[in-house]
C-alpha cells in the first residue's frame, strides 16, 4: 500500500506525531523528531493512542467518557469528527485492526473527506458525492459513445444548482475529462495487471520468488514433455 501510495505522489513520512494544532488554514502537525508538517485536512489512523490529538479545540472531538466522539449521524458519517476538517479512521474510530483499507471503515473515512474537499472547490452536492475512481475496459459499461453519455448524465447531476453559465461549462469539462479517463483499452488493462504483477515482486522475499520461479519452470517442462509423447 506504501507503494501504490508513493506511485500517485504521496510522500512517506515514517515519524510519530507527538502534538496537532489547528491553524488558519488547517492543522500543523509536530513529530518526536521535531519536524512539522502542515495540511488542510487530517486523517487520524494510528492505534497508538489519542494523547496528540488533544490540543485540538480543546479535546472537543472527546465525549464525557473520553472515547472518541465521531458524530455518526446520518449528516456526520464518513468518519467525520466535531473539528473541522479532522477525520477519524480504524481503531481512533470505529473499527479494529484493518489489512485491507478499501474494504473497510477507513474506506468510508476517505471517501468523506474527498466529498468534503468537492464541496469545497464548489461542486454541488450530488456531484461531491458521486465520486468514483474505478476504471472500466471500453465499450463494457455502455454501447456507443461513452463521452456523450458523460455530457448528458452531467446536468442531471448538476441539478437545479445555482451555477453561471461560465461555471457550468468549467465543471462539466472537468467531469467529462475525468470521467473519460477512466476507460481504458484491453491493452491498456493487460500492461496495468503486468505493472501491478512487477511492483508486487518487489515485496516478496527473493528467495521465495526465485524458488517458485524454479517449480513453475519445472511445471512447464513437464508439460512440453507429455504433450511430446
Amino acid at each position: 500500500m506504501h507503494a501504490q501510495a508513493e506511485r500517485v505522489g504521496c510522500e512517506i513520512t515514517r515519524e510519530k506525531a507527538v502534538e496537532a494544532t489547528q491553524t488558519e488554514d488547517g492543522f500543523r502537525i509536530e513529530t518526536e523528531t521535531g519536524d512539522e508538517y502542515a495540511t488542510e485536512s487530517l486523517v487520524a489512523a494510528a492505534k497508538y493512542g489519542r494523547q496528540w490529538l488533544e490540543t485540538l479545540d480543546e479535546g472537543e472531538f472527546l465525549g464525557d467518557d473520553g472515547e472518541v466522539d465521531i458524530n455518526w449521524e446520518e449528516h456526520k458519517r464518513y468518519g467525520r469528527t466535531s473539528v473541522d476538517g479532522l477525520y477519524f479512521a480504524g481503531r481512533l474510530g470505529t473499527a479494529e485492526d484493518q489489512a485491507v483499507v478499501a474494504a473497510g471503515q477507513a474506506g468510508e473515512t476517505a471517501l468523506g473527506l474527498i466529498h468534503d474537499v468537492r464541496r469545497d472547490e464548489g461542486l454541488p452536492e450530488d456531484l461531491a458525492t458521486h465520486y468514483t475512481d474505478w476504471v472500466f475496459i471500453e465499450g463494457s459499461v455502455i454501447d456507443g459513445d461513452w463521452e456523450a453519455h458523460v455530457r448528458k448524465e452531467f446536468p442531471e447531476r448538476v441539478g437545479d444548482a445555482d451555477l453561471s453559465e461560465a461555471r457550468f461549462d468549467e465543471l462539466q469539462s472537468q467531469y467529462v475529462e475525468r470521467k473519460v479517463e477512466q476507460a481504458i483499452s484491453p491493452s491498456e488493462q493487460r500492461k496495468r495487471r503486468r505493472d501491478g504483477h512487477r511492483h508486487l515482486v518487489e515485496h516478496i522475499d527473493d528467495d521465495a520468488v526465485l524458488e517458485r520461479a524454479e517449480e513453475i519452470k519445472a511445471e512447464r517442462s513437464s508439460g512440453l514433455d507429455d504433450e511430446q509423447q
